[in-house]
């Protein structure tokens, strides 16, 4: 599977969110919203903007393993060419 997130759509609203299931676990992910109209949502408490949801593993190695990942993005934001993106 491939998600395509243009920087267009891109915000700085970063959320850590839980959701418990039905077995009584609670589980707890990073979120990325992105940008949207304000005339989708309605009522405007409604918050059912576009995201896009990284769930936490359970193992401190593998979060790890993740959180070095998103590092080495946050280093390819940093230092790509400023000519290659799009506003």
């Amino acid at each position: 599977m491939r998600i395509n997130v243009y920087s267009q759509e891109l915000t700085d609203e970063v959320l850590m969110i839980d959701k418990q299931s039905n077995t009584g676990v609670t589980y707890h992910a990073a979120q990325l919203v992105l940008h949207s109209s304000p005339m989708l949502h309605h009522p405007p408490q409604d918050d059912d903007r576009s995201a896009v949801t990284f769930w936490l593993p359970k193992s401190q190695s593998r979060r790890e393993e993740m959180a070095r990942a998103f590092e080495r993005i946050a280093a390819i934001f940093r230092d790509a060419p400023p000519a290659s993106g799009l506003d």
